[in-house]
């Protein structure tokens, strides 16, 4: 999987007055003039013991989130969507450390859509899904993700409004054209939520020793691209491409010769966080045969960084990621699975790369996915189980959400997630960090 910190100085404070001003409207507007939606929810999770080191280092927390929307149509051809969400961490408590607080305030969808019967034009702050796959989409890549958010509920939580401008095109027949322009970088994130303490931060253990390098805004952090989706015969397919740069960044050791050249020292901070570009195409395909359905979705990186973990850089290369997955819902029940493949090879114009750290540079990997829901008593209450395997490595993550309807508007949620085996991909490095939690949420 490929962190937005939006801190209140400078003129991203604007970002966050925004969010406040966004949520003050919305939540006090007259009924008469517009409905508005959304949900307070409070949840209380415990990590047993999230840290490699001897002893129990237990994590408890408690966080809350005030989410509201509204849509309105003031025109024939115009659409607004305002929503925003504030988020506290009420108390996080890590045994042996002072408990940490913290709050935000943040955009969701943000924007204005202007629609005629063959364009439709959307501009401001927004989330847009690319892809077909369950959870693991390759071709999802105009968003940055929350890791906490993607661990505790799922993929469509996790996406990160970016600012943006959205043109879609209705030719002929079923085919749409979108052309999508991201003008400025939103790093993905661990965790929104004071992210150095977080359990599920994969930074270095200490923050003060990496200095963080954003690209700066303007044609450094522009990104965009476009997709193409159609129908032909009973499969919906589509092809896209994209140039943006990964969410997630490389570390870098910082070096320099000593006094006498000969040897490399560290030199505080002693790593460096770069952002590196991508360019992607990628396709996708869905169907239907009987019962079940079909899906598929690749994607080439054609300009890629990989991390090295023995060189400690990135290094140059290409890699593809792309599955197929089948699905079938009957009466009450919705079941999933899917089997991706990843492949990365490094450069061969970095020739000691391909020397020191050929195995972790080049390979491939084999993830399997599979995917349950079950609704029960008429809706009023839900399970739903999510699964990773990834064979070679090893790893897997298993995550289950069951959810029970109080009242009206009122629901209990209950889950849980464990990790085993421990490696250098994402599922691997997070070993040790089970969790278990309960949500009550309320909607109005």
């Amino acid at each position: 999987m490929s962190s937005a910190f939006l801190p209140i100085a400078g003129g991203r404070v604007v970002v966050v007055l925004s969010a406040l001003a966004a949520l003050a409207a919305l939540t006090t507007a007259p009924p008469a003039v517009a409905q508005v939606t959304g949900h307070v929810s409070v949840m209380a999770d415990v990590l047993p013991d999230p840290d490699p080191q001897s002893g129990q280092q237990g994590v408890v927390e408690t966080r809350v989130r005030l989410f509201a929307e509204r849509r309105a149509e003031p025109g024939t051809h115009v659409r607004v969507v305002l929503s925003a969400y504030v988020d506290g961490l009420a108390v996080r408590h890590r045994e042996g450390q002072p408990s940490v607080y913290d709050a935000i305030a943040r955009p969701a969808d943000l924007y204005v859509e202007l629609t005629w019967p063959k364009v439709e034009v959307r501009l401001g702050a927004s989330r847009i899904v690319w892809g077909r796959l369950d959870e693991f989409q390759p071709t999802d890549v105009v968003n940055p993700l929350d890791l906490s958010k993607f661990l505790l509920e799922g993929r469509s939580e996790a996406r990160l409004s970016v600012g943006l401008a959205r043109a879609r095109l209705f030719l002929p027949g079923t085919t749409t054209l979108e052309v999508i322009a991201v003008p400025g970088f939103r790093p993905a994130r661990f965790d929104q939520l004071d992210e150095p303490t977080s359990p599920f931060n994969l930074r270095a253990a200490h923050p003060s020793l990496v200095e963080r390098q954003e690209p700066a805004f303007g044609a450094d952090s522009f990104q965009g691209g476009a997709r193409i989706t159609s129908t032909a015969g009973r499969v919906d397919w589509g092809g896209s491409v994209y140039s943006g740069i990964r969410g997630f960044p490389t570390v870098a050791a910082r070096m320099m010769p000593s006094q006498s050249g000969s040897v490399a020292v560290p030199v505080p901070p002693d790593f460096v966080e770069t952002y590196p570009r991508f360019t992607m195409i990628g396709g996708d395909f869905e169907s239907v045969r009987g019962a079940w359905g079909v899906r598929g979705e690749l994607a080439y990186f054609v300009r890629d960084e990989l991390q090295s973990a023995l060189l400690l850089r990135g290094v140059r290369g290409r890699s593809v990621e792309g599955g197929i997955g089948v699905d079938r819902k009957a009466g009450d029940y919705r079941l999933a699975g899917n089997v991706l493949v990843s492949h990365r090879a490094a450069s061969g114009a970095d020739a000691r790369a391909q020397t020191v750290d050929e195995d972790t540079l080049n390979g491939t990997d084999v993830t399997l996915v599979l995917a349950a829901d079950r609704n029960f008593a008429r809706e009023t209450r839900t399970l739903r189980v999510f699964a990773v395997n990834n064979p070679g490595k090893g790893t897997t993550f298993l995550r289950a959400i069951g959810a029970v309807n109080l009242r009206d508007n009122v629901w209990l949620e209950l889950s849980g997630g464990l990790f085993t085996g421990s490696s250098t991909d994402t599922i691997g490095r997070l070993t040790d960090r089970d969790f278990v939690y309960a949500r009550l949420k309320v909607y109005f």
